[in-house]
Formats: C-alpha cells, structure tokens, sequence
C-alpha cells in the first residue's frame, strides 16, 4: 500500500473574519461559553480536532494570526479567536475558544480545564444589565453604591479598570519570571494631586489564593507610590458614604 505523502502546511477549514489592528474583535461571538488558553492548549486542542499531528505546523498557522481582530469559526459549534500577550514579550499569546454543549466535553478532556474557568455569554449579558449605572459597569449593587458616594462629591474616578503591572526585579512578587501580569482595580480615585485605589473586598478575597494575588498586587502599585485601601462589601453596602469619607482623610 502506498502511503500518502506528508502534508507540508496546515490549512484549516473554517471561515475567517479578520479585522484591523486597531479594533477589537467586531464578530460578537453566538455561542454561549468561552475560555482563554495559551498557546501549547490551544495547539493541543486543535491538533485532535484536525486529527493533525505534526504540532510545528500548527504553530505555524497560529504564528501568521497573532493579530487583534482575528476570529475563526471552526464549526457552527466551535469559534477561535486571538487575544493578546499578557504575559509579556518571549511569552505564549493567549487565545478565546467559544463553544457550545456539543463541544464542551471535547474541551474539558482535551484542554482539561477547570470548571470555575469557563465564562459564559449569558452571565456577562446579565451582568451588565443588573449593574449598570451612569454609563459604568459594575460587578454588584454595593460597588455602584461606592460610585454614588464618590460621584457626590464630585470626585474624578474610574471603575473597574483593567491594566498591566511590570513585575521586573520583584524575587518575591514574581516567581514566574514575568515581564508584566494583568490586573484589575475596583476604583481609582484621583483627589488633592494623588492617586489611591479603593477596593472593595467580598468573601471570595478570604481564600487563600485570592488573598496571596492581592498582597502581591498591592505591593506592585505601592512601588509606584499607588497605595490600596480595602473595605469589606458588608462595609461598603451599609456605609458607602462613611467609607468614603474615610478613604479620602488617608489622601493627607
């Protein structure tokens, strides 16, 4: 029997939107779950898709995608698209597989991700319909009532922003070797010429590894001269107005 020769390229079937560099992916996603995955995930994943075994080739094709826009739909029931590189320069880019019911337990065995991880469409929709106030998101009733109290005072501020932090020359705060971690701030109050973060701490903040991210985090942005202040949700639900005033007596 004569074999067939080695395939030399990997061409997926599947349909392409790719937009500028400039933009964010404008093809809103009709499936309801996604997760991000490295690189080495995804390669693995698509691999058993395509029943494509040679992982160089794959590499190859997503390395020509390393593009804000790009988005690929594999399958009514499976989407691709890129995301960025978090993690900093020489690092994986990161990618958003959207999927549904019929893929999902493909994607647990495969990518062998945890549950906690994966996000779904319909929970973001509702989310922002439940927490939506003065043209803001939030991610509860007691972080709007925090705004209020801040917005009364006419004070400048932004809610729930995301950002990179440079995490270079840390031994401590960096034992992954990274150039930069993303993270978020739950306000970011500019008052008297200064800048501080206010944060408001549920009980999820009580586990052991979200405690450990946020004394990491708080330590990267006090070497910036950013200093966080954190109130229970309990405090900032029944009080917003008391912890603000307090927030503000420790700008002096």
């Amino acid at each position: 029997m004569v074999q067939a020769p080695p395939r030399t390229s990997f061409n997926p079937k599947g349909t392409v939107h790719s937009h500028s560099d400039n933009s964010i992916v404008s093809v809103a996603p009709q499936l309801p779950f996604y997760v991000e995955v490295r690189t080495d995930s995804l390669i693995t994943y698509l691999s058993e898709v395509y029943k494509f075994i040679d992982r160089v080739l794959i590499q190859k094709w997503l390395d020509a995608r390393h593009q804000t826009g790009f988005y690929f739909e594999i399958t009514e029931h499976l989407h691709l698209a890129f995301a960025d590189q978090r993690d900093g320069k020489g690092t994986q880019y990161w990618w958003c597989v959207y999927y549904d019911n019929i893929e999902k337990k493909k994607i647990f065995n495969i990518i062998k991700i945890q549950e906690d991880l994966v996000r779904t469409k319909v929970e973001n929709e509702i989310k922002k319909e439940k927490f939506l106030w003065n043209g803001l998101t939030f991610r509860s009733e007691t972080e709007i009532r925090i705004a209020k109290a801040l917005s009364s005072l006419n004070l400048m501020f932004f809610a729930n922003v995301d950002g990179f932090m440079g995490l270079n020359g840390l031994p401590i705060s960096n034992q992954d070797n990274k150039s930069r971690e993303k993270a978020e701030v739950d306000f970011l109050v500019f008052h008297n010429q200064k800048c501080m973060i206010l944060e408001v701490d549920g009980q999820h903040h009580n586990n052991t590894f979200n405690r450990q991210w946020d004394y990491k985090r708080d330590r990267v942005f006090l070497r910036q001269g950013i200093s966080t202040v954190r109130f229970s949700a309990e405090q900032c639900y029944e009080n917003a107005t008391a912890v603000v005033k307090e927030f503000l007596e420790l700008f002096n």
